[in-house]
């Protein structure tokens, strides 16, 4: 339970982080109009509703982990199509429509894998504050993924209004670019919070029955998903309530609200959080190995 845990909110980290140049860039190059991104967010339902589906009837008993390295995989591929968007090959909206709905049925691959073991981990009679903690660590570090997003845009001025990024320079492809392909590299990297993952319903219900407990890692997840369900908490709020006086702020996702305001606490936020996701997993998952406890890194994966 403590390591579906880390895994939930490791990998939801990492893998919600977004180009957060996206929108931007599809309407003024693209040129996607809300009635386009509607059919697309309708589209997308559907492809998801297929793929639960799907999975329902032909994939209850694969592998979680292949299911949820398949699914980044070709998550991936759809998002390197969008290179062809950002150098001019094609600039069509129904283009870019076609590989994000394409990309969610893979995503609902990830989904389903990510949560098929909540149900084995549930002890009789705590099945719905199991499935409240799961879904609340899950959805509590969205926000947080979004804040992330939007910091790496300080690095790329290039990128910071629509008016330069319809300029359509050598420069503003090149930065479109380069944070397209961090924005990749570090969802990919969710990849490596899986060994926290069990592989299917059988080795989950062995380490249930192990018995294997840990007051330390148990009281560090709950303080891990507390810190992160306060955050999203106050940034909601105040994006949302207090937007016109302190939605600017770096902190809560915003572009700053002054020349001389300082970026470092979004920064060092950015930083802390990716350095909980890597040291925490590497500690659990990887440590071991070094040390001789486990036997070998593809064990981890496969």
């Amino acid at each position: 339970m403590i390591y579906r845990l880390f895994n939930l909110l490791q990998s939801h980290i990492t893998f919600g982080v977004e180009n957060a140049a996206k929108s931007s860039a599809n309407y003024v190059l693209l040129d996607l109009h809300t009635s386009q991104y509607q059919i697309m967010v309708l589209f997308e339902k559907v492809i998801f509703f297929v793929g639960l589906t799907s999975i329902r009837k032909y994939a209850l008993n694969l592998s979680w982990r292949k299911m949820i390295i398949a699914g980044s995989i070709l998550i991936t591929f759809f998002n390197t199509l969008y290179f062809l968007i950002i150098y001019d090959v094609v600039r069509l909206p129904w283009f870019y429509i076609f590989t994000d709905v394409s990309s969610k049925f893979m995503y609902t691959l990830n989904f389903l894998a990510s949560l098929f073991c909540m149900v084995e981990v549930a002890e009789p009679g705590y099945e719905a504050i199991t499935y409240s903690l799961i879904t609340t660590a899950s959805n509590a570090v969205s926000p947080l993924a979004s804040v992330i997003s939007y910091q790496f845009l300080a690095f790329f001025p290039e990128l910071a209004t629509q008016e330069s990024i319809a300029a359509d320079t050598p420069q503003v492809r090149h930065e479109l670019a380069v944070l397209h392909v961090i924005t990749i590299v570090i969802n990919l990297s969710s990849l490596f919070s899986l060994p926290l993952l069990p592989r299917q319903k059988k080795e989950t219900r062995e380490l249930v029955a192990s018995g294997e407990k840990s007051k330390f890692w148990g009281a560090f997840a709950l303080l891990s998903g507390l810190t992160f369900l306060i955050y999203s908490t106050v940034v909601t709020f105040v994006t949302v309530a207090l937007h016109d006086v302190y939605g600017c702020f770096m902190i809560f996702g915003g572009t700053g609200c002054s020349a001389e305001e300082s970026a470092a606490p979004a920064r060092f936020l950015v930083v802390a959080s990716l350095l909980y996701c890597y040291v925490v997993n590497f500690i659990l998952s990887y440590l071991p190995i070094l040390r001789g406890k486990k036997r070998s890194f593809r064990d981890l994966f496969l």
